[in-house]
Formats: C-alpha cells, sequence, structure tokens
C-alpha cells in the first residue's frame, strides 16, 4: 500500500512538473511521464536544458520505485488468482453426487437456474469464458473446456457424479459428449438436448439415459395450451414452487419407515398427497397402484400434492423404521 502511494506521489510529480517545466497541458505531461518511467519512449519531444535534467531524475528516481513496485504487488494478483483457482479445484474435488451441465447457452443456463434453485450441486462445462465468468460470478462452479474432453469430464468429477446434462446448441457436441460420458461412467444418468428429429436416436445410441427435444415438448406444450388449457394450467402449477403444488418422485431406502408398509398404511398419514404411479426396480411403471400394495426398498413412487406434504413423505422414505 504504501509503496503504491509513493509511486502515485511520483507520477504526479512528474506531470506537474512538466506541466511547469515545459509549459505542457496535463494529459501531455501525464503522458511523458508514464512512458518515461516505463522506459518505453516515443522518440525526441524537444524538451528543454531544464527538462532535460529533471527527466534525469524522474528516471533516477521513479524506475527504482517502478520496479519495487511490480515485484512486490504483481506477485500478489498472481497468487491472489492462483489460491482462487485452488479454492475451485478443492470445491470441485469435494463434490459428490453432484450434476455436470455441459452447455451454457439458453437452456443450459435455465437448467442451472433450476438446480440451484432445488439446491443440488452441479458444475458447468462450457467453452466460453463470459459464460463461465456468469455462473462463478452466481457462486456456483464452472469450468472453461470442451466437455467431450475426457481430461475436463475427469475434472468435473463424472466418477463421483449422479448425472450429467448434455444442452449445447450442437447435436454432433451432444452425441460426442454422451460418448465420452457414457465411456467413463457406465452407470451414470445422461440427459442429453436434441435439435433435430434424426438425432434422437442417434444420441440413444451413444448411451444417453433419456433424450430431450425442446422443438417436441415445445410444440406439445402449445397443443395443450390450445386443446387442453386446463391441463396446461395444472402443469404450469407444477413448474411454479410460488404455487403449493408439485409433482414429485420419491425412492424408497432401505430400512426407512416406507421400507415394508403398505400405500394404505401412509395414505392415512400423508392424505395431502396422491400416489400416482408407482415403478418398482426392473419392472414396468404401474399406474394406480393397489392400496394393499407393500413398499420396498428401490422403489420409486410418483406423486402430487401439496408441497409440505410431499416434503413429509420424503423425509419418511430416507428416515430409519422406528423400533417396535
Amino acid at each position: 500500500m504504501r509503496t503504491t502511494l509513493i509511486l502515485v506521489g511520483i507520477l504526479a510529480a512528474g506531470t506537474i512538473g512538466y506541466m511547469y517545466v515545459e509549459g505542457w497541458g496535463f494529459a501531455q505531461a501525464l503522458f511523458f511521464t508514464i512512458i518515461t518511467l516505463t522506459t518505453i519512449g516515443y522518440g525526441d519531444y524537444g524538451l528543454s536544458e531544464t527538462g532535460e535534467m529533471f527527466t534525469i531524475g524522474l528516471v533516477v528516481v521513479g524506475l527504482g520505485v517502478v520496479t519495487y513496485w511490480a515485484g512486490q504487488v504483481l506477485p500478489l494478483l498472481f497468487n491472489h488468482q492462483l489460491v482462487w483457482e485452488r479454492k475451485m479445484n478443492n470445491r470441485i474435488l469435494n463434490l459428490e453426487d453432484h450434476f455436470i451441465v455441459c452447455g451454457l447457452g439458453r437452456i443450459g443456463r435455465a437448467v442451472c437456474q433450476y438446480l440451484a434453485r432445488e439446491g443440488v450441486p452441479f458444475i458447468a462445462i462450457d467453452p466460453d469464458v463470459d459464460n463461465v465468468s456468469e455462473i462463478v460470478d452466481a457462486g456456483h462452479l464452472a469450468l472453461v473446456g470442451d466437455a467431450a474432453d475426457d481430461d475436463v469430464l475427469e475434472e468435473a468429477g463424472i466418477q463421483r457424479a449422479r448425472g450429467i446434462a448434455c444442452v449445447t446448441g450442437s447435436d454432433t457436441t451432444n452425441i460426442v459428449i454422451t460418448l465420452t460420458a457414457r465411456e467413463q461412467a457406465p452407470e451414470l444418468v445422461i440427459v442429453s438436448r436434441a435439435e433435430h428429429e434424426d438425432a434422437i436416436r442417434k444420441i440413444q445410441r451413444a448411451g444417453a439415459t433419456r433424450v430431450i427435444s425442446p422443438v417436441r415438448s415445445g410444440g406439445f406444450s402449445i397443443v395443450n395450451a390450445i386443446l387442453k388449457p386446463n391441463l396446461a394450467d395444472f402443469l404450469d402449477r407444477t413448474n411454479d414452487r410460488t404455487e403449493d403444488f408439485e409433482l414429485a418422485e420419491i425412492s424408497v431406502e432401505p430400512g426407512s419407515q416406507l421400507d415394508g408398509s403398505t400405500i394404505r398404511d401412509k395414505a392415512a398419514s400423508h392424505d395431502g398427497v396422491a400416489l400416482i404411479a408407482l415403478k418398482r426396480p426392473d419392472a414396468c411403471t404401474r399406474m394406480r397402484p393397489r392400496a394393499d400394495e407393500p413398499l420396498h426398498e428401490g422403489d420409486v413412487l410418483i406423486v402430487a400434492g401439496e408441497a409440505l406434504s410431499i416434503d413429509a413423505l420424503q423425509r419418511d422414505a430416507a428416515a430409519p423404521a422406528r423400533a417396535a
């Protein structure tokens, strides 16, 4: 701090000195002071003898201060950058059960916003520095790079990830990312975007768990809004967290309060929740299962209802069963 103040003082003294000795304006005097202290120089400025003597003194005194300042301040700036990168890398290394978002276009940013709103850990990857900076400035993790690169996905912790979203604007890029991710993590959930109809099957063959087509989904939403406006309103409510209503899926954890119980047992204590479907491991989804249907670990319940009631059921699905 003290060195910086001394440097500013020398700049001010040099500027004022040239204004007084040579009769220059402020801008010209400041410019000549800076190019003198940095030893750049731009030829002969036609200095007077007094101006030349003043310049010699300015160089002798100022150059040493500039050199010392650069030696003190610049390493601090670089160290700050290194510390920031080290903290970022440590946060990434500590990530587990997170999502990786590949591509920060319009859809990729929306995915990041939804994940952040749900409190789900994620890391975004994009080759554009500005896009990555936007995510980092919002307090989230992001990497600059090509998500189709094995090393980049490894740096993002793909082996510890819960899932990956391939949502770049290029079908070809999404296919390559899907192939790369499936090769590195055979059990990973991969959701990939397809812009064109002919790319859907290719992305599926590449190993995507699910393929989303914005064009197809958008067309379906528009048709619903036209032909089934009440259904469209209902679906919109499920996507609006300001409403006390939502659709959700709940996994039955081993040894939880739901494990071994029946649908009827839990229906009485969660009357704000309606069970829509039951998905058993390695089995088809069953719509409107029977009330005496037993629940076991690994089952997935598709439910609709009040947000608080769903949260309570979610806790039962994860909390250990009470001792008899």
